[in-house]
């Protein structure tokens, strides 16, 4: 048997053995579906189910690596062209990837190797081989509680900062799942939300992303002859209150190390502050804010400093997910090929405490495994590896992720 079939057979017996875990899609029979496989990488998709046992028939006879839903609902979710489906509406959906945080994580357990000349390397793959300048680069994502942690935060954040107090949807029409691999997807199923149209779904992006946003039109500006400046307060709502209180977080956080990473032109301004941080932070989080408290910080240098605050606050979240009415995403309960963790659902209560490494793991046992090049990993309480070119006996749900991963074989 060799890894594939090995895969099969995990697979398929968790499908079987689970047929009341797994959980289908609310209205079904309007969803497309899509699958991959592990004998071939190509998605199957254009496929519909008109009850939930089809769909559990069709999980253990097949047995797909990844299984894949519709946000949107048609008509005929089973014709071939898109035109043909009959379009009724869309969930909104949110994806929320490690891949597009910044955690230093990534250049000490993610990997590259051009596929021409065989040079290799750690960090976040480059766009052009740096030896031989040819593109056909692949990549191993890892995946570790820094980067997953991170993926959480920013979850919770577009959840709790923008979804129910900006947009007001109520929470009852959100859910939560874990991806998996690394990151999380939101959903929102609303009447309210399903005929949005692709460009209205680029205006929620622009906002949650902070594209566009000019501190000016907030609140922070000068006023009257003497150039008085005033701004936003830490209570107020959306953007406004939002930049006051990552100003607040900024200056509160402030210190000489940080200040001497910048940039010469801004150091002098940013000592003068860290003097009177805890002042500036009690006179910027009083009702109605002091912006002109310190009469040598000018406007420029708080708009500089709410920039900043901008890119902390906003959400990270993949656009393309979001803006496309078409999009297949992954079904809550069913496995990720990728690492064999379930997509576990989470209510946004369970969030903080989630922790994917032990929560999503659904395979129990021990099996012996060619390990080729593993850096350190988690799974449940126990850290494994470094391995490098070497049989271990592992775990079978670490087992399983070292062989969805491709750095280990069935021996």
């Amino acid at each position: 048997m060799d890894t594939s079939d090995f895969l099969i057979h995990l697979f398929g017996k968790y499908y079987n053995d689970n047929l009341v875990k797994i959980k289908p899609a609310s209205n079904l029979p309007k969803r497309e579906f899509g699958f991959m496989f592990f004998k071939h990488g190509a998605v199957i998709r254009h496929l519909g189910f008109e009850n939930d046992n089809q769909l559990r028939t069709f999980l253990i006879r097949e047995t797909p690596s990844d299984v894949f839903y519709s946000a949107a609902y048609y008509l005929q979710p089973s014709m071939p062209k898109m035109p043909m489906k009959g379009w009724e509406g869309c969930d909104l959906i949110f994806d929320i990837d490690a891949d597009h945080i910044e955690t230093s994580c990534k250049n000490e357990h993610d990997k590259w190797k051009c596929h021409v000349c065989g040079k290799g390397g750690e960090g976040v793959k480059p766009e052009k081989c740096p030896t031989c300048g040819e593109s056909k680069i692949e990549e191993v994502k890892w995946l570790c509680d820094v980067c997953l942690e991170a993926a959480k935060l920013e979850t919770i954040k577009v959840v709790e900062d923008f979804l129910i107090p900006d947009f007001g949807i109520h929470q009852s029409e959100i859910s939560v799942c874990f991806s998996g691999h690394r990151g999380y997807h939101i959903h929102v199923e609303s009447d309210t939300v399903r005929e949005f149209s692709s460009q209205t779904r680029r205006e929620i992006i622009d906002y949650i992303k902070g594209n566009g946003i000019n501190p000016e039109s907030h609140g922070l500006q000068e006023v009257g002859r003497e150039r008085l400046i005033i701004g936003p307060d830490t209570n107020g709502k959306g953007w406004g209150g939002r930049i006051a209180r990552y100003v607040v977080k900024f200056i509160s956080e402030l210190d000489e190390n940080q200040i001497m990473r910048e940039d010469k032109s801004v150091r002098k301004k940013l000592l003068t502050l860290l003097k009177e941080k805890q002042k500036m932070v009690n006179y910027l989080s009083q009702h109605p804010p002091l912006w002109d408290a310190l009469r040598n910080i000018d406007i420029n240098f708080w708009f500089l400093i709410a920039e900043r605050a901008i890119n902390r606050a906003r959400g990270e979240i993949d656009e393309p997910v979001t803006a496309d009415i078409h999009r297949l995403i992954r079904l809550p309960t069913s496995l990720n090929g990728k690492t064999g963790f379930e997509v576990k659902p989470l209510k946004i209560n369970e969030l903080t405490s989630f922790d994917p490494f032990s929560e999503s793991q659904v395979f129990q046992g021990q099996i012996t495994v060619y390990a080729a090049n593993v850096p350190t990993f988690r799974i449940g309480e126990e850290t494994f590896g470094p391995y490098m070119e070497k049989k271990v006996e592992l775990p079978l749900s670490a087992a399983v992720f070292l062989l969805c991963k491709g750095v280990a074989d069935i021996t």
